[in-house]
């Protein structure tokens, strides 16, 4: 029978519970149950434990018959650093000594003061000997963690691993997206996690500053779904009426119209509090999309406490323009049976905290163990007469000897405390680099969605002012439209000879494709009381493509390779190719 765990995430307002096998092949859910935190008690990750706090705790898991004593904790902070990394392909009980050996190169802070761990993302390579492991590693504060022993040292439960949420959740979806990419979004209280899954690979993470708090506020102060007066009747209310998207039809008579009105305008208001969250997600789609190779994204599937609010998924869905499902069921899990709340969302990530957490530790707890097992190594083994002989020899060569490495213990405790001060008075530039990654990510966004917003027509101005310095002064423009791929010049000229040489001016413009510089028809008109030809043609020219620069050659100053000036060649270029227009539309007349 496989061992059980109680699984908890702490939200702001709530806290999730489970009860679950631990680490087991097949997923079994025992319970699950919400407790409400009263007081605020977190904060981004951060834990304050109040006796207030421990004492609900402690009569929900006893109401709900758990007598489970192994916890795991799943945790979302934004203090939680992360990086995509690859090492030489080792043996996976070397990896761990392969990342901290490497540590900070992957987050150059004071390391000391954060608790390391990884999960195996893939690997690259064919070839055995080119193979490398890709992994993403986290650091977390080990101060973050601190809050979470003392919890369970109130509840008398021990601590089995503290995981991130974004892993518990990818442990339950993995099977699901098995096959292409997907989106998973995790839409949490103040905060939601958006992580990109591609054949069972977690290749991307982000967090999104918002959540449904507002959209709670929003329910609690409005009397349309009646009196609601806590977190969990907000979430119940929004679970079960459509408080997103308004409801087709309408009532007919005047009190009927009057109650729809108010509850319309209630609507709004939810509407309009939950946009800031919907475009936060949207852009980090966008920017993975932008920044992706390979095929397009297969679906979004949400989860967290605002998934199972009606009309989140359709309102997502209108926003991206992509198929959106609420995380039901997952390969290898029967959620549906083990459940039998009727909005289990909330719990995914409790769930799947207890099948592969990462397992943050505190350092205390590391020692502790460490120290037990090299105890528990050496326990019934009597070494005594052995060491007694080694202690005399040792004893006389370490006299012998002490002097020497004195002289440079002294020194190295020197470097030691310089190199301590000099540790300290850096930690203020940890939330400066932090910043500095966070608005080089948002700069990194923002300037791919620029690029996909450019085209040629904001240099339309710029094309305006070459067409006028350089065409034939006895051009007339008649008439010119333009697109962000091409433009269309309607121009009337005295001859052909005319025509053809204004195509080859316009062949020499730097903002147009030369060889698709094109005349799409060219009709030769007489007045018939001035006697006068004239030439009506249409150019049609595609733009070079955004951010095109032409090459700089020999020829800019006006010479060719031969020194010689080029406007011979291209005169003799432009009049063959204008020979070759003229008889062509001298034989289709």
């Amino acid at each position: 029978m496989a061992a059980k765990a109680i699984t908890i995430e702490i939200s702001y307002s709530l806290t999730k519970i489970c009860e679950v096998d631990y680490k087991a092949k097949t997923h079994k859910i025992y319970k699950s149950f919400t407790v409400s935190n009263g007081a605020e008690v977190i904060n981004d990750g951060a834990l304050m434990v109040s006796p207030e706090y421990v004492e609900n705790l402690r009569r929900a898991l006893a109401a709900n018959h758990v007598k489970t004593k192994q916890v795991v904790f799943t945790i979302t902070s934004s203090k939680i650093a992360s990086r995509e990394v690859t090492i030489p392909f080792v043996k996976e009980n070397r990896i761990a000594d392969v990342v901290n050996a490497n540590a900070t190169d992957y987050f150059p802070v004071d390391l000391s003061q954060y608790q390391l761990a990884y999960t195996i993302l893939g690997t690259i390579g064919e070839t055995k000997g080119a193979q490398q492991y890709k992994l993403l590693v986290m650091a977390v504060p080990a101060a973050l963690l601190t809050g979470y022993y003392e919890l369970a040292k109130a509840l008398k439960l021990e601590v089995a691993a503290i995981d991130y949420a974004g892993n518990s959740i990818f442990q339950v979806v993995k099977d699901e997206c098995a096959n292409g990419k997907h989106i998973v979004v995790k839409i949490d209280e103040r905060s939601s996690l958006v992580m990109a899954v591609e054949n069972s690979v977690l290749t991307f993470t982000r967090s999104v500053a918002y959540g449904v708090e507002e959209v709670l506020e929003t329910v609690m102060n409005t009397l349309c779904w009646g009196e609601v007066s806590s977190v969990e009747q907000a979430i119940r209310v929004l679970q079960r009426n459509e408080c997103i998207a308004p409801e087709e039809g309408g009532g007919s008579e005047s009190a009927e119209a009057s109650a729809m009105s108010a509850k319309d305008r209630a609507m709004e208001d939810v509407r309009e509090a939950i946009m800031p969250l919907i475009s936060g997600i949207t852009r980090v789609i966008d920017y993975y999309a932008s920044r992706g190779a390979g095929g397009s994204i297969e679906r979004i599937l949400i989860t967290g406490v605002g998934a199972d609010f009606k009309g989140m998924g359709e309102l997502l869905s209108r926003e991206t323009n992509m198929p959106v499902a609420v995380l039901k069921e997952a390969a290898g899990w029967n959620l549906m049976r083990n459940f039998k709340n009727e909005c289990f969302s909330e719990y995914i990530a409790c769930v799947g905290a207890a099948v592969a957490p990462l397992g943050f530790k505190q350092e205390s707890e590391k020692r502790g163990r460490e120290k037990a097992k090299k105890e528990g190594g050496e326990k019934g083994t009597n070494w005594a007469p052995l060491a007694y002989s080694v202690f005399g020899v040792g004893l006389v060569a370490a006299v012998a000897l002490a002097a020497v490495p004195m002289i440079g213990y002294a020194k190295l405790t020197k470097t030691n405390m310089e190199l301590k001060s000099e540790a300290g008075s850096l930690e203020e530039i940890i939330p400066i680099y932090n910043e500095y990654v966070e608005v080089k990510t948002e700069r990194a966004m923002v300037g791919a969605m620029y690029e996909v917003t450019e085209s040629r027509n904001e240099g339309l101005e710029e094309f305006l002012g070459e067409l006028e310095d350089k065409l034939p002064a006895s051009v007339n423009v008649v008439s010119f439209s333009s697109d962000a791929y091409e433009v269309t010049i309607n121009m009337k000229v005295q001859t052909k000879d005319d025509a053809g040489e204004t195509v080859e001016q316009m062949r020499t413009f730097h903002s147009l494709i030369p060889e698709r510089v094109t005349v799409t028809s060219l009709v030769e008109e007489e007045n018939e009381e001035s006697g006068e030809h004239v030439v009506n043609f249409t150019v049609t020219a595609a733009y070079q493509d955004v951010g095109y620069e032409p090459e700089e050659t020999e020829g800019d100053d006006g010479l060719d390779g031969t020194g010689e000036a080029d406007g011979t060649g291209g005169a003799e270029t432009a009049a063959a190719d204008d020979a070759d227009t003229v008889a062509a539309d001298e034989a289709a007349e």
